[in-house]
C-alpha cells in the first residue's frame, strides 16, 4: 500500500480507468461473460429442439416401416378413410 501513495494522483486514475475498461470489457464484450450466457440458453434451447426432431424421427420412421405391411395399410384405409373392399356391405348403426 505504501507504493500506492507515492505514485501521483494521475496515474492512479489512469490504472483505475484501465481497469474499469478490462472489467467492462470482459462482461460485456463481444466474447464476454454475458455473451457466453446467452450462447449457453441457445445451446440449451437447441439441443431440447433436437431432442424434440430426433423424438418425431423416430415415430416417422416407425410408421414408415408399419406402412411397408399390406394389411397395415388396408387396416388403415379402413378405419381412418372408410375404404371398403369390392362388394362388402357397410351396416351404419345408430347409437
Amino acid at each position: 500500500m505504501l507504493f500506492l501513495r507515492t505514485l501521483p494522483k494521475k496515474y492512479l486514475l489512469c490504472f483505475g480507468a484501465l481497469v474499469a475498461a478490462m472489467m467492462l470489457f470482459t462482461i460485456f464484450g463481444g466474447r464476454g461473460l454475458l455473451q457466453i450466457y446467452h450462447l449457453s440458453e441457445e445451446r440449451d434451447r437447441i439441443l431440447l429442439s433436437n431432442a424434440r426432431l430426433r423424438e418425431e424421427n423416430q415415430k416417422l420412421s416407425q410408421q414408415i416401416q408399419r406402412l411397408h405391411n399390406k394389411e397395415e395399410v388396408e387396416k388403415i384405409a379402413r378405419e381412418e378413410l372408410g375404404l371398403v373392399k369390392k362388394g362388402e356391405i357397410i351396416y351404419h348403426f345408430e347409437r
